[in-house]
């Protein structure tokens, strides 16, 4: 049974470890309390979890912003999102016995920091049935929406950047 305080560093190094860590962990589930899942966008933990649902690891993710191009990715792996209410304390539940409570911050790289708690299941039962609390009253997102992702809409109409690209005239460039 482990406690342990996540300090806060320039690059959220620490809290992705730990985060990582308890992911690669997880036997059955994987709970997450967000808002606009910001640590989605670091490779570490967004191939944690991807490496999660390879192995059969259910994961659902509760958030208050999600931005579209990141539940597109979440919804593609097989991971369910349901959107709600703000919540100002975000917690990574593995297993309904490990959690790491991220305490309230902006929403900018470096001012992450919280708790690690391993083996208390106690502790972590209460997180789970605020989990379930706040995702009976939310909004299940099940529709990948490619068209309000960001990259869908630049190939859509892309920058005109006053380049000639034509293949045809490949040949000229190499004569």
């Amino acid at each position: 049974m482990t406690f342990r305080t996540i300090k806060r560093d320039t690059t959220d190094e620490n809290f992705r470890r730990y985060a990582a860590k308890l992911i690669d962990s997880a036997k059955k589930e994987v709970l997450v309390i967000a808002g606009e899942i910001g640590v989605y966008s670091f490779p570490d933990l967004k191939w944690a979890a991807e490496r999660a649902r390879k192995r059969g690891v259910s994961v659902k993710v509760y958030a208050t912003n999600p931005p579209q191009q990141v539940v597109n990715g979440l919804l593609a792996k097989g991971i369910e999102v349901f959107k709600g209410p703000v919540m100002k304390d975000h917690f990574l539940i593995i297993d309904s016995k490990s959690f790491i409570h991220s305490k309230p911050h902006q929403p900018v790289v470096g001012k992450r920091e919280g708790e690690v708690y391993v083996n208390k299941p106690a502790e972590a039962r209460k997180v789970v049935k605020r989990f379930e609390k706040l995702v009976e009253k939310s909004k299940p997102l099940t529709k990948v929406d490619w068209k309000q992702d960001p990259l869908w809409k630049a190939l859509q109409n892309p920058l005109d950047w006053k380049v000639d690209t034509h293949a045809s005239r490949l040949d000229e460039e190499f004569a």
